[in-house]
């Protein structure tokens, strides 16, 4: 007795059921395009987000430095942090949001901003069958101290004159000036960094005696458009 097709049908429909069932469920990652502004000292959010919004409860979840051989800055992975190979800088100072992640937001939170924190994070989710990776940009920022001069004594037939200006990121640059505005040839900048991972610039220079015994020390950063300036007298004999 031959069927009348019916059999068929349903063979095909619970075929193609299956398949649909057992397609890796493609998601994208949202990040925004311009960088993330961070101050020194404060917490910042990298944004990651993915897109349709389903829960990354159960995937993986990985922040590493692309520009910093993939050091590892978090991952979750097994519904658990999984920080033991964390790098050392970071310890201590980044999370998820564990409420958000059912709704597909895998952004980390940074606190305490230092200056090695500047750069480049990719943000990197993979479920059972399907990954994707994105960009996120971090550019810190912080405006130093303004600068304290200090005599070093007389020395090479003038007397010496020494500046330093603490707390900047980006590096900012350090010039002495005459009275009159004019920049005078000084030695090389010095730069250390300090606990934060922020600059510390020191000039020294050598000055004769004038009209006005008036010098300044001017530390300028030009991508934050930040500039401080501090004058000098020399007193008379």
């Amino acid at each position: 007795m031959k069927g009348d097709g019916s059999e068929y049908l349903c063979l095909i429909i619970l075929l193609l059921h299956q398949t649909s069932v057992s397609r890796p469920e493609r998601f994208q990652i949202l990040v925004p395009a311009d960088p993330v502004v961070a101050d020194a000292g404060e917490d910042v959010v990298l944004p990651c987000y993915l897109e349709p919004s389903i829960s990354a409860e159960d995937m993986e979840v990985e922040w590493v430095r692309p520009d910093s051989a993939d050091a590892l800055v978090y991952l979750y992975l097994d519904r658990e942090n999984k920080n033991e190979k964390q790098s050392p800088s970071y310890r201590g100072r980044t999370a998820l949001f564990p409420e958000e992640l059912k709704k597909g937001n895998a952004s980390l939170r940074l606190t305490g901003v230092r200056g090695s924190d500047d750069g480049q994070y990719k943000c990197f989710i993979q479920s059972q069958l399907w990954y994707e990776d994105a960009f996120v940009s971090v550019r810190v920022r912080a405006v130093g101290i303004e600068p304290v001069i200090s005599m070093e004594g007389y020395r090479e037939g003038g007397i010496g004159l020494l500046c330093e200006s603490k707390g900047w990121y980006p590096e900012p640059e350090l010039i002495w000036l005459d009275s009159e505005g004019h920049s005078l040839p000084a030695g090389p900048t010095e730069t250390l960094r300090d606990s934060m991972d922020l600059f510390i610039v020191r000039r020294s220079v050598i000055v004769q005696k004038g009209d006005t015994n008036r010098f300044s020390c001017q530390v300028l950063q030009k991508q934050l458009k930040q500039e401080k300036e501090t004058e000098f007298h020399i007193p008379g004999e």
